[in-house]
């Protein structure tokens, strides 16, 4: 069975403002683990989750940001950050190896609840996981790791609860995972034939899609 255990759904109905030594942001990016039992999952998101940078986040691609706790402890030992749910934004922390970057592939279906989700994209890491832990290169890390979460999409809305677990579906036959997708972005970026795979997954997101068309066209 490949599917992936959940340790904590959270969300975040508000932004905040959050100061590091190098710059300060107004995000919903420090999310709560919910306190109900249950909640509902729309089209871009789930119910009361806020999205502040309407540029970059929310919308169907991303509705469903997802990270690995099982990461949690190579930032500690490395950085020697503390970590919990929701460490770096997302509304699914996750757990075990079927929920890991290398492991979970574009266009792979699961059940969520009475929600059906699709996995979308890889998460881009941005500039605010580097304030919130004052620590501006993280996001360079995580990119240079692959270690970046992703998202999901919605496919068919409905109610999740937090004990349910992303329960696998349907797995798309080109297997590209998002490991795969961040290695050609961040180091094979002139991969011709990757690239020209990844322009033609229409499973892949929008953003991602236009992206990699530019660096086609540039080849």
């Amino acid at each position: 069975m490949k599917d992936i255990s959940i340790i904590s759904l959270n969300v975040l109905g508000k932004a905040d403002t959050i100061v590091a030594d190098h710059q300060s942001v107004k995000t919903a990016y420090c999310k709560i683990p919910i306190e109900s039992e249950s909640i509902e999952l729309g089209m871009t998101s789930f119910a009361g989750d806020m999205v502040q940078d309407k540029k970059h986040h929310g919308g169907n691609d991303k509705a469903i940001c997802c990270y690995n706790s099982d990461h949690f402890s190579k930032w500690q030992n490395e950085l020697g950050f503390k970590l919990g749910p929701a460490a770096f934004g997302e509304n699914l922390t996750l757990t075990g190896e079927y929920g890991l970057e290398e492991n979970v592939f574009i266009g792979d279906r699961y059940q969520l609840g009475d929600a059906i989700v699709e996995v979308s994209e890889p998460r881009g890491p941005c500039f605010v996981i580097g304030i919130r832990y004052n620590y501006k290169q993280f996001p360079v890390l995580l990119q240079k790791t692959g270690f970046t979460g992703y998202y999901l999409r919605t496919i068919k809305p409905g109610v999740v609860r937090k004990t349910d677990k992303l329960i696998h579906l349907s797995s798309h036959p080109e297997k590209i995972s998002v490991m795969d997708v961040n290695y050609v972005r961040y180091h094979d970026p002139k991969n011709k034939a990757w690239i020209e795979r990844l322009v033609n997954l229409k499973e892949l997101s929008t953003d991602w899609h236009e992206m990699f068309e530019k660096k086609l066209a540039k080849l």
